[in-house]
């Protein structure tokens, strides 16, 4: 019965920084059905989430409908959902309003207030919440759709607070939420799968410099959560993952070189 209560955010059954809030509780009863209709959910490591303390929960990013299945599965193991989340998505009306009642967490790329998300990403950590966020910083370009390389922020942060790194990998949603439809697409055999690996602790080495040794977590953070889909796909990673800062077409920071046409994935 406690494990529900959780679950569901029930009075005191969490502890405070796990709290979601009104706007997240109320949101869930309507949407938690919905998603476990349209997704069939199949959860996996779910032990390693941890229950208290400051964490970093870090996913493969592959569709639209992310969002909403990580933030189903933190909810219902009890974790209140805090993204960071482009700054682009905060003047959107209504729903710029919802995610800063919810207190996600704007990312502000390319400005001179970038480093705010990090700052306000340390004071949530110091507040003893866990996380999430996506270390591609945009749905993945892999043709085959393995993860990117990713960007440093979430290593950043790991290093500067201490508080552990947790890799999740998820497969089905681009299936399920192909990239650049406006709605869903469920249908017989489409189902979203998530696995949860054990979180990890990282430190800078003797003689690293600071940069080095973000570099070298954000690999070793990736390469995790790319091993973690390959154990859902039953397929080995590739030895190097895509780097999409070398792609013409970059969204998730406004690039697109002249004369470029947008490939679209594949679903």
């Amino acid at each position: 019965m406690k494990g529900v209560l959780r679950s569901w955010d029930v009075g005191r059954a969490r502890p405070a920084p796990r709290r979601a809030g009104a706007v997240i509780d109320l949101a869930q009863i309507p949407l938690r059905p919905l998603l476990s209709l349209l997704a069939r959910p199949r959860w996996q490591g779910v032990e390693n989430l941890p229950a208290t303390g400051p964490a970093i929960a870090c996913g493969n990013h592959l569709s639209a409908f992310d969002p909403l299945g990580y933030g189903h599965l933190l909810q219902a193991s009890g974790i209140a959902p805090r993204f960071l989340a482009k700054e682009s998505l905060f003047r959107v009306p209504v729903l710029g309003t919802l995610l800063r009642q919810s207190r996600q967490i704007p990312v502000r790329r390319g400005t001179s207030r970038s480093g705010d998300a990090l700052g306000d990403a340390r004071a949530a950590l110091g507040r003893g919440e866990l996380l999430m966020i996506f270390p591609e910083g945009t749905y993945t370009r892999d043709r085959h759709l393995w993860p990117m390389q990713g960007r440093y922020g979430a290593a950043r942060l790991a290093l500067e607070t201490g508080a552990p790194l947790v890799p999740i990998a998820s497969w089905g949603s681009r299936a399920l939420w192909p990239v650049g439809s406006p709605v869903p697409h469920p249908g017989p055999g489409r189902r979203v799968q998530m696995l949860v690996g054990e979180p990890f602790t990282v430190s800078r080495r003797e003689g690293e410099t600071s940069q080095q040794a973000v570099r070298r977590v954000t690999e070793e953070l990736m390469a995790r959560i790319a091993e973690l889909l390959g154990r859902l796909r039953g397929e080995t990673p590739p030895a190097v993952l895509h780097d999409g800062s070398m792609d013409a077409h970059r969204p998730e920071i406004g690039r697109t070189q002249p004369g470029y046409r947008a490939w679209k994935q594949e679903s």
